[in-house]
């Protein structure tokens, strides 16, 4: 029997390979959504044990997991998720970061709140560095993490949902925002603006920008805030994160005038065969990712 993911888990990453196995194992503990996703890990050039990491851990998962990888060549989060997205076969795109935490459910509710022409926004829950450090697998079996992290994280996600669900009753053009921890969005709405822009580079600003052609496309954002959220582990700001917003070397971009829906340098730049894509299919029950998009 030929196996269909409904929904592929896009995990981001660059070298933090502790961090990215214990949200695998997060994945590998998902309820109410079994045999219905696949996990593409699409990386930034890590020089370290990454591609070990999650060859071991696909080894022992019962669903099909793909690694992704390039030259690294300063923070390129845009082309990562690209790849990642290349890289799977299924409808839905769930993306994501390789230090967060999934919470049981999580994959579950968003496989119920797919809708036609709708992308999801979700926020993480911060821990802090100590919290981080006492997760293993125990603590992500039993959720016990849930109570490492500060009330007063729950209170700004709690404002944040309020917040966006006004946005949503007011039509808001820019609110609410998309967040890339987790952003849920079909693959066709995806294809359609071509991806995220990867002439993003550096931190910042690719998220909200491919919000904005999203809606110059015709698809709605709406928040899952109230139904799911992820966990983000501690970790150092990646050094090209500025101060203030404001001052991110992609931020004249972002708000060029006269936006397109469609980016001209995205998803088809790979397809076309201007990139290179290196693809580590990592074999299950499932049998290889190349196979599966043959079927699919």
């Amino acid at each position: 029997m030929v196996f269909r993911p409904q929904i592929a888990v896009i995990l981001s990453s660059y070298q933090r390979p502790a961090h990215l196995y214990r949200s695998l194992l997060s994945l590998a503990m998902q309820c109410g959504a079994e045999g219905q996703f696949e996990v593409v890990v699409t990386d930034d050039g890590s020089a370290d044990n990454t591609a070990r990491v999650v060859r071991r851990f696909a080894s022992t998962a019962d669903f099909p997991v793909a690694f992704t990888t390039h030259e690294h060549k300063g923070f390129r989060l845009a082309r990562c998720r690209n790849e990642g997205v290349l890289a799977s076969s299924a409808p839905y795109l769930l993306f994501s970061d390789g230090d967060c935490i999934f919470p049981s459910d999580h994959l579950s509710k968003h496989l119920q709140a797919r809708r036609s022409r709708v992308a999801w926004s979700g926020d993480c829950l911060h821990l802090d560095e100590e919290a981080t450090q006492r997760i293993d697998g125990e603590a992500i079996a039993s959720g016990a993490y849930c109570d490492w992290v500060p009330r007063r994280e729950y209170q700004r996600i709690h404002r944040r949902w309020i917040k966006d669900r006004f946005y949503q009753a007011i039509h808001h053009r820019k609110k609410p925002k998309l967040a890339g921890s987790n952003i849920a969005v079909s693959r066709e709405d995806f294809e359609r603006v071509n991806g995220f822009d990867e002439r993003f580079v550096g931190w910042g600003c690719e998220d909200d920008d491919l919000a904005d052609r999203l809606r110059l496309s015709g698809v709605r954002i709406a928040s899952i805030l109230g139904f799911t959220q992820v966990f983000h582990m501690w970790h150092p700001n990646d050094p090209s994160q500025p101060r203030k917003w404001s001052d991110g070397a992609n931020v004249k971009y972002l708000l060029r005038r006269d936006k397109p829906a469609r980016c001209a340098i995205g998803l088809m730049k790979h397809v076309s065969g201007k990139a290179k894509l290196r693809i580590s299919d990592f074999r299950s029950r499932y049998g290889d990712a190349s196979e599966r998009r043959k079927a699919a």
